[in-house]
């Protein structure tokens, strides 16, 4: 099979610059017209490969597109492309220079394809996110109106929360409904409900921002929900052993699920007053607790694929 051409693709809200390693291809509008066109272009390389940075959503509609097309396509962190740049002793920085950028890093390192959501993973990840900003909403008015003198704007934060309220209800209604209409989901869903901490929410955002539960090793589920310790030694020194990176959604939802599990769970319990005991701060223990309860989970919602239509036990 003959190698891939990288093809970087450098996002923002209007437009989309397109490059290879070393020729600029152009620029299409980030609409779904200049998806097709884009498309278009690419069609004279063949074997293609392309990469494009997360750009805080802006990406997700090409992506669906592309990978609907049936395009090898990867999603890369502006972090590493930027640390690459620098290696590179590149300072400058346009949307041209970025989109070659993309390709080169992506040439160098060969990234692993996106895989396709369904739609229904999609749709639940909406609703998550979008609950969250309820939340978000709420807690902000609630706060305001604590410290509100003035009666008749008291009274309008107060109908504002009620209205917030009422949306958070009827998000957890579509929630429900929506995680009802995948088998494999709700597979999951109850295999991780099954769990002493993780509840209905809880469960929700794991999956709709880790995907990937259930079909990688422990070390890689761990990486990527940032729960991994990475080394930090040179020469005679040993540094302290320190989390980073990951996504920050699903490490907030497992260290609060983890508050609840070391009270509650026999197991976790004892090994958190294992590492306290070892002289473990607090936060790094209930840390390393998430990371043990993201594995256990993973392997259930792994047993949860491989046997559908029958619960996998329980912790």
């Amino acid at each position: 099979m003959t190698q891939p051409v990288y093809i970087g693709i450098d996002i923002s809200k209007r437009t989309l610059d397109i490059a290879t390693t070393d020729r600029y291809l152009g620029q299409v509008p980030n609409t779904p017209a200049g998806h097709a066109q884009l498309l278009e272009q690419l069609a004279e390389f063949g074997n293609v490969h392309l990469a494009m940075e997360a750009s805080g959503g802006y990406e997700r509609p090409l992506l669906q597109h592309l990978l609907t097309a049936g395009s090898h396509v990867s999603v890369v962190q502006p972090a590493c492309v930027r640390h690459f740049a620098k290696s590179l002793k590149l300072r400058a920085k346009t949307d041209r220079i970025d989109a070659m950028l993309i390709a080169r890093f992506a040439a160098t390192t060969q990234p692993r394809p996106a895989e396709k959501n369904c739609k229904t993973s999609e749709k639940l990840r909406a609703l998550r996110d979008r609950r969250d900003q309820i939340i978000g909403d709420r807690v902000r008015e609630q706060n305001r109106l604590e410290c509100c003198s003035d009666k008749s704007i008291a009274r309008m934060i107060t109908q504002s929360i009620a209205r917030l309220r009422k949306l958070e209800l009827q998000l957890d209604a579509q929630i429900t409904r929506c995680l009802s209409r995948s088998k494999s989901l709700t597979a999951k869903a109850e295999s991780l409900t099954q769990v002493v901490g993780i509840a209905q929410q809880t469960a929700v955002t794991l999956l709709a921002h880790l995907p990937e539960l259930g079909t990688v090793n422990r070390q890689q589920i761990a990486a990527l929900a940032g729960l991994a310790p990475y080394a930090h030694d040179s020469g005679g020194m040993r540094g302290k052993r320190r989390i980073f990176g990951g996504r920050a959604v699903v490490r907030r939802a497992l260290y609060m699920a983890s508050l609840s599990a070391v009270r509650h769970d026999a197991v976790l319990r004892n090994f958190y007053q294992r590492l306290l005991a070892a002289g473990k701060a607090k936060k790094v223990a209930l840390c390393a607790c998430a990371r043990k309860l993201l594995v256990h989970v993973n392997s259930l919602c792994a047993q949860a694929q491989a046997l559908p239509g029958k619960k996998a036990a329980g912790a």
